[in-house]
């Protein structure tokens, strides 16, 4: 219960159960706009402590994880570690700290502490005795100078002293056994100089070492996921075995004069449609669609983020959503949210279900429209997204798009292509077409023609680049060949299936590509065969649309598990949610909804899932499958 004490407010803290002994959590959720006042110095934010309550200060507690941020705290009571000794996390971002207790030191088991956005000037001489503290966020502070000796604590291994007042990094980092990312950009340094601070970690520790030597001081689990199917009334004919969900899809399949089972099941494939067993391409279906969902969601964790930044701020062996950061770009969404990537192919998706399986680019124009403005109503969106796409925002401000998409984006590519230089079009040809055309592997995938087909068709309503135009159409049919084999996909002996595959679905791309510099562009990202090369073809380009194309068929004949995968594509961050959609797709198609890490799978948001689960099971009817 809590109740409020002058201008604290406080709560019975003493835990009462034993899995409230771990946490407490004092920070206080906020909305963006929220965000940005706080930022800004406004202290008249309701509900904000000034201090921290009594009850944590005056008794003994065994907490070991505190979060009192976003909150107005402007000091901390010297006896605090004392009264918490079992700390081992402690998050006190966005607060008006001014200085740390000398006391602090005595956090001994203390191993992650965020302190950014505050107002510290120095740190305490006795902080380096902080023995386990390993990840360090004082960015966003007034810093002038850090403790001579900070680069002999001896576990220390993630320091962010970006956005201070530093001139000098100490020399003493140069020795550190242990450090491995540190991040210090905007500050004043000129040792090592503010340039070289800019480039990195590498660069960094190089500069401090150089100067020491020169005398300076799982997967899923056993039984795997399980889709809850709700089948409709499209598999209820008469056979001898009404029990049999198997016998009634074969039923469907042969009975091609049952007008009304036709109508029901549009998307029926033929009986030799594909080598998989219904069950298997149900599960292949499903872990598309999550798999996008999943990489989607994960890759908000490090969007917009350099390498470095990414490996401070997250472990690469242990990505989950609740760890995603506070910031006033990830505000946008819930942890286990996914982002507009995902939003894409579930407008596709809903096109394709209210026309009945017709892929229509009028509909799906007109669906993006509303999307922007509004976002999902059902989701309780109350705004839409704007500029995640230059080009989707020039095409929706034409008033002629919801009439005529594929001219209005065939117009834009012309005025662009006639007046400048084929390079100086990159800017149309971003990835927001791309990571909404997997699914569109899914209906007709038996017929590659039209898969191609209709690719195209949704991909023009917003991109003309030739270069979108087969990217969309190599990730569809990858997606259709997948679904058309029952190859046993997660073992070694698979890999001459997947090169075959990828370089029919590659060949199906290329067609669409007529200026050099696009084919020499196109054929480098496809040869590409690790994720190292491809962070390092074209760096600065980070939403160009052929990077998740080439992410994803990497991930796909690299042998790497999706959790490995995925995983891999996220630290690199920049444009991680749509490059991790992508390869989430494609990945997810060949492993199985079934073999995905479970933990990714049922931490997304409940309410998002349920939705989009009623849309899956809506298009496994339409397909007739049980």
């Amino acid at each position: 219960m809590w109740s409020i004490m002058g201008n604290v407010e406080t709560h019975d803290l003493p835990p009462v159960r034993p899995d409230e002994r771990r946490q407490l959590k004092l920070t206080r959720k906020i909305t963006q706009k929220q965000y940005q006042k706080h930022v800004d110095g406004n202290d008249d934010i309701p509900g904000a402590l000034t201090e921290l309550p009594w009850e944590l200060v005056d008794s003994i507690s065994l907490y070991e994880h505190l979060d009192a941020s976003f909150n107005l705290l402007y000091r901390l009571p010297a006896e605090l570690p004392m009264r918490v000794p079992h700390l081992s996390h402690l998050n006190l971002s966005h607060n008006r700290l001014v200085a740390l207790p000398e006391s602090f030191a005595l956090l001994f088991h203390l191993k992650t502490l965020l302190i950014h956005h505050n107002q510290l000037q120095t740190l305490p001489e006795s902080f380096v005795h902080l023995v386990k503290l390993q990840r360090l966020d004082v960015s966003h502070n007034a810093l002038e100078m850090l403790p001579e000796t900070m680069g002999n604590m001896e576990s220390l291994t993630k320091l962010n002293v970006s956005d201070n007042f530093l001139t000098v990094v100490p020399p003493s980092f140069g020795q550190s056994g242990s450090l491995r990312v540190i991040l210090a950009v905007n500050n004043r340094c000129v040792v090592p100089l503010q340039s070289i601070c800019n480039e990195g970690s590498d660069a960094i520790l190089r500069f401090l070492k150089k100067q020491c030597r020169n005398g300076f001081t799982p997967e899923a689990t056993e039984h795997g996921n399980i889709f809850k199917r709700a089948r409709g009334d499209v598999l209820q004919s008469a056979v001898s075995n009404p029990h049999s969900a198997r016998a009634q899809y074969l039923q469907q399949q042969t009975e091609t004069t049952n007008t009304t089972s036709r109508i029901r099941t549009p998307l029926r494939p033929p009986l030799d449609a594909t080598t998989l067993e219904a069950d298997e391409l149900k599960d292949k279906i499903v872990g598309l669609l999550y798999g996008a969902a999943i990489g989607d969601a994960l890759g908000l964790s490090t969007a917009q983020m350099s390498a470095d930044e990414c490996c401070f701020h997250y472990d690469e062996g242990a990505l989950s959503y609740q760890d995603i950061i506070i910031d006033k770009y990830r505000l946008q969404w819930e942890k286990g949210d996914w982002t507009t990537a995902f939003d894409q192919m579930v407008l596709v998706l809903d096109s394709i279900l209210h026309w009945a399986g017709v892929v229509d680019e009028l509909d799906f124009a007109k669906r993006l429209q509303h999307w922007t403005q509004h976002g999902f109503l059902e989701l309780g969106d109350k705004q839409g997204i704007n500029g995640f796409s230059n080009t989707i925002a020039k095409v929706l401000s034409n008033a002629k798009f919801s009439s005529d998409p594929h001219g209005v984006s065939q117009g834009l590519w012309d005025r662009s292509h006639d007046h400048l230089d084929v390079e100086s079009c990159d800017h149309l040809a971003d990835n927001a077409a791309v990571v909404r055309a997997a699914i569109l592997g899914v209906p007709q995938f038996h017929n590659l023609k039209e898969v191609a087909n209709n690719a195209t068709r949704i991909c023009r309503a917003t991109h003309f680049d030739p270069r979108c135009q087969a990217s969309c159409v190599v990730l569809s049919v990858l997606i259709a060949l997948l679904l058309q084999n029952n190859q046993s996909l997660c073992t070694s002996a698979a890999a001459p299936f997947l090169q075959s595959i990828v370089s029919m679905a590659t060949e199906a791309g290329r067609m669409f590509l007529k200026e050099p510099e696009h084919l020499q562009d196109f054929d480098d990202f496809c040869n590409l065969n690790d994720f190292k090369s491809w962070s390092k073809l074209h760096p600065n380009k980070f939403s160009y649309t052929f990077k998740p194309l080439s992410a994803a068929m990497i991930a796909l004949q690299s042998g790497l598990s999706f959790r490995e995968s995925i995983t891999k594509l996220v630290m690199f961050g920049r444009d991680s949610p749509s490059n991790a959609s992508v390869a989430g797709a494609v990945l997810g198609c060949r492993c199985g909804y079934k073999k995905l890490p479970k933990d990714w799978v049922v931490n997304l948001r409940p309410k998002q899932t349920q939705w989009l689960d009623v849309k899956i099971n809506a298009l496994l009817d339409m397909m007739a499958i049980p």
